[in-house]
This record gives C-alpha cells, structure tokens and sequence, in this order.
C-alpha cells in the first residue's frame, strides 16, 4: 500500500553542529504526525527543477505521540548533495511533502535485559526519539540497562549529547559513550573514547542471549557492525539495523 504524501511546511531550524541542522515541519492542515519512535520519513522537494526523495528518522523527543504535530529530523551536509543543497539554504515557510511512517528500528512491546543503541553521526536520531519512552521503561524497571554507542569525528560534531550525557546522569542503568574517530578532546570525559563504535563492543561485553542491538548510520559501519555481531550469534530477532544512504544527485 503506497502510503500518501503530505503537504508540509519548515516550522524552524537550528544548528546542532558545524554542518549538521535540525529542521522541524509541520503539516499544513495542522493534523498531526503519527509515528513510533526510530521510524523515518521520506521528504520529496523540488532541487534544479526536478523531484527529489531522501529519508529522515523522525529525531523529535516527543513525550505525547498521540498529540504530536511536528516532524524533527537532522541532517548533515554532504558535498554537491541534493538534499544538502535544498535543506540548507530552505527558509521558514519553505514547502515541501512527506510520507510515511517506515521501518521497523523501534523498541519491541517486551524489553531484553539490556539494549545496545550504536549509531554514528546523525543516525543517532532515532535514538533520542526512543528517549521519552526508554526513561518510562527504566522508571518500570530498575533492572533495564541501555548501552547508547555514538561515533563521530570530533566532539564539534557531536549532536544531542548533552541530553544523552543528562540522561546518563540521572539513570544507573543508561550508559553514554562517545567515540571519536579522528580527533579526542585535549581533557576528555570518562564517557569519550579514541577511535570508531566497533573499539567499544567487546569492552560492553555482547551476549545474544541478553542484548539487543540497534546500528543505524553510516553503511560501513552498520555492514561492519551487523557482521560482528552476526559472527556472536546475534540474528534478525536481536540484530536491527538501518543503513543511511548518501547521494549527490
């Protein structure tokens, strides 16, 4: 079933790093926009006179979804791109379309004993999505642990991780840990660490029986990523992924 599209308009945008917005819309008949928490959406514009499709995880930390009317997403600049051309220099009130909710990156009705969220970049939007109802959760039970894995080049890069550090703070059972992957802060926090996501799997220790694991981002290091830990017995039913495709037309 070929889901509608629907006429929207850019409410607001802010920068949450160099090169990297968080822009929000809203529909234009002001109904609201349903989805569950690690879905995207596929944004359709107009760039050189052609139709054009790039998908967004929903990023919005939205506390009521019934009553939600805006779609949040973030997106980094990516040389001669498309999307990266029309975004960054679109304006409040600029028009656009959308469809969906898709995918399945969502949180399961029966909780593991503990989750291990890995993204890189701007694929860690989902994941703050899930904050609203992973803090219901751990609220439910103590014994819930997430382990949120964020790789990025620098720490200027780094979006939402004051939010994910708060969260850290105030849940035993939520780990934070942040890699860089070309350049570590001269006094870094206990959190931050030198080098990719993949240097931190076997410090956390994965077990099939116990984990699961969501990898969304770039496709190197989810097709990396998924195949480490296929390789620990981990499956479809304990392994989900979402792999963020870049393009310059």
């Amino acid at each position: 079933m070929v889901s509608p599209r629907y006429p929207v308009v850019l409410k607001e945008r802010r920068e949450l790093a160099p090169n990297t917005l968080e822009l929000t819309y809203v529909r234009e008949d002001e109904a609201p926009i349903a989805y569950v928490p690690g879905q995207f959406f596929s944004v359709d514009f107009r760039h050189q006179g052609e139709e054009k499709s790039r998908s967004y995880s929903a990023s919005g930390r939205v506390q009521d979804l019934g009553q939600n009317r805006e779609f949040r997403f973030a997106i980094t600049a990516v040389p001669n791109g498309a999307a990266s051309s029309y975004f960054f220099n679109a304006e409040t009130g600029d028009r656009a379309k959308i469809s969906g909710p898709f995918g399945a990156l969502v949180l399961p009705r029966l909780d593991p004993l503990r989750y291990l969220l890995v993204g890189t970049g701007t694929g860690v939007a989902p994941y703050r999505a899930m904050l609203p109802e992973l803090e219901q959760r751990m609220l439910a039970n103590p014994d819930l642990r997430v382990e949120l894995v964020m790789g990025v080049r620098s720490r200027a890069e780094l979006i939402y991780g004051e939010e994910f550090e708060a969260l850290a703070g105030r849940y035993p059972g939520f780990g934070f840990h942040v890699c860089y992957s070309r350049e570590m802060p001269e006094t870094p926090a206990e959190h931050e660490h030198a080098g990719r996501v993949q240097l931190m799997y076997q410090a956390l220790e994965p077990d099939p029986q116990r984990d699961m694991v969501y990898l969304c981002g770039n496709p190197q290091m989810v097709d990396e990523s998924a195949e480490w830990f296929t390789e620990r017995d981990f499956s479809a039913k304990n392994l989900k992924r979402e792999r963020y495709k870049f393009s310059t037309f």
